[in-house]
């Protein structure tokens, strides 16, 4: 099974990763090339393998979501 992980920032070398409650550093030479802070990301053997691109965008609708409420804006819905 694979585990997902949310990217947190770069640092350095290395992409630290929220992996349920905790922070894992992983090599940013071994993650992909267009890996951003906030996608959602498969952990697999020890290593970053790949983006899940949908929750990735699931998450970025639900926080745009909950910043236009913020603001008083409408949203798209």
């Amino acid at each position: 099974m694979k585990q997902t992980g949310i990217v947190d920032r770069f640092e350095g070398e290395f992409v630290v990763v929220e992996v349920g409650e905790q922070m894992v550093n992983f090599p940013r030479a071994d993650a992909p090339a267009m890996l951003c802070e906030g996608m959602v990301v498969y952990i697999k053997d020890g290593r970053i393998a790949g983006i899940d691109e949908l929750e990735t965008q699931r998450m970025e609708n639900d926080m745009r979501r909950r910043f236009e409420r913020i603001l008083g804006k409408q949203t798209d819905e």
